[in-house]
């Protein structure tokens, strides 16, 4: 969905560019999670448009380094969210601010959905890239 020239910079250097896409969905899972899931307390428009803004860019970053291989990026996804949003409720166990979030189908269901959406991103930039090369 980006242009050829940030797939070659991808290409270029690829270490550095997995690296960025790691932190994006291991930080990113873990601080937002309070903030993007709808109905609950701390629900923030911004934050949830940051963060689909986000998991877009490291699905775009996937796409240049891992071509055609959708459950590498939707387990890699899995783990990276479940590792960022664990690393978050053990930092603040206890919090009254977690009190909302301490549900079985938020601990479940948010990274999973997080896998999900970067793994639709992915799939889409993955395909514009095909397309763009194929005709190109």
């Amino acid at each position: 969905m980006l242009s050829e020239q940030f797939y070659e910079r991808v290409g270029d250097s690829r270490t550095a560019f997995l690296l960025l896409a790691v932190c994006i969905i291991l930080f990113y899972s873990g601080i937002t999670f309070t903030f993007v899931i709808p109905g609950l307390k701390g629900f923030n428009l911004f934050s949830l448009s940051l963060t689909l803004f986000l998991y877009f860019l490291a699905a775009n970053i996937f796409a240049g380094l891992f071509l055609d291989k959708v459950w590498v990026v939707f387990m890699l996804a899995l783990i990276l969210s479940s590792i960022g949003m664990g690393w978050r409720l053990w930092l603040e166990w206890g919090e009254f601010s977690l009190v909302d979030h301490m549900r079985f189908s938020v601990y479940f269901g948010y990274p999973f959905v997080c896998a999900v959406v970067i793994t639709i991103f992915y799939f889409l930039s993955n395909h514009s890239l095909k397309q763009k090369t194929h005709w190109s």
